[in-house]
């Protein structure tokens, strides 16, 4: 995907006038009204058990998460481009941490008002394809709500979170049965189809994106780990303090999140000395 916010990991007036007032005032007041009115707590449930809700799975699943999780990293180790959406808005970018909600399905806490929360979710085909297909009913689905009270035991649902958007927002979580933690920020999919699922548990091994192989022959040929469907580009310079320049056109690599590409120098071999590196644009 490519949107305005990128990231760049590299490798290297009588009367009449009271009436007037009176009439803005009885406006202001209805604004009050309404205001007061949307906020509201709810007091939290207990997962469920029917068709669609198992109250033990969810148990077992949580059990196998470490109480230090939280943080979201995105594919390649990533903290700081955490993107949130808001339909087809782009509402934030940065880190996420998901602490809160994990501890608040440890605690058994249930949103009544969203009943998918804690349900079954079985992935469509092309559907967050990074996630490990495991089966049926492996996976749940939790609502990542910022305005909870666990001391309370309540969730305001009356709040817009980032200002625009309303519960229960478009942040979720799927856990797996043995513990697995992945996060989107676009639940509805108006970023395309859901491509970006973050790792919360267990995170990304280190170096993901990195190159993995340099061939030299008359051409030099670069293959690294990138993100399927992002777009790369090869730089290089003939001396660090000379700047780096873009050597290659966009290079965007198929597949789903992790993948690899490739890009061929052709004579690259027979030119003076240079040194490459790949820009990561998300």
């Amino acid at each position: 995907m490519s949107h305005s916010n990128m990231k760049k990991p590299n490798l290297f007036a009588g009367e009449g006038s009271r009436r007037g007032w009176t009439g803005a005032l009885a406006v202001v007041s209805a604004v009050v009204l309404a205001t007061t009115v949307r906020a509201q707590n709810v007091a939290f449930g207990s997962f469920p058990n029917n068709s669609t809700h198992s109250s033990a799975a969810v148990a077992a699943a949580i059990a196998n998460v470490p109480t230090n999780a939280g943080v979201v990293y995105d594919p390649i180790g990533q903290t700081n481009y955490l993107q949130v959406w808001n339909f087809n808005d782009l509402v934030y970018t940065g880190p996420v941490n998901v602490s809160l909600t994990l501890q608040r399905i440890r605690l058994g806490y249930w949103m009544p008002t969203e009943t998918d929360d804690g349900g079954f979710f079985n992935l469509s085909a092309g559907e967050l394809p990074n996630i490990p297909r495991l089966g049926n009913n492996y996976y749940m689905e939790f609502v990542v709500w910022p305005y909870i009270n666990l001391t309370n035991a309540t969730y305001d649902s009356g709040e817009d979170a980032y200002g625009v958007m309303a519960y229960p927002g478009a942040m979720r979580l799927l856990i797996g049965l043995g513990g697995q933690v992945w996060f989107t920020g676009d639940h509805y999919g108006e970023d395309g189809l859901q491509l970006n699922a973050e790792n919360v548990n267990p995170p990304p091994p280190a170096g993901v994106f990195t190159v993995t192989n340099v061939i030299k022959g008359t051409n030099v040929v670069l293959s690294w780990a990138t993100i399927g469907g992002e777009t790369n580009i090869v730089q290089a310079t003939t001396g660090l303090s000379n700047g780096f320049t873009n050597l290659s056109p966009n290079i965007i690599a198929a597949g789903g999140d992790l993948t690899n590409a490739s890009y061929t120098n052709i004579g690259g071999a027979t030119k003076p000395a240079q040194f490459y590196r790949i820009i990561l644009e998300q």
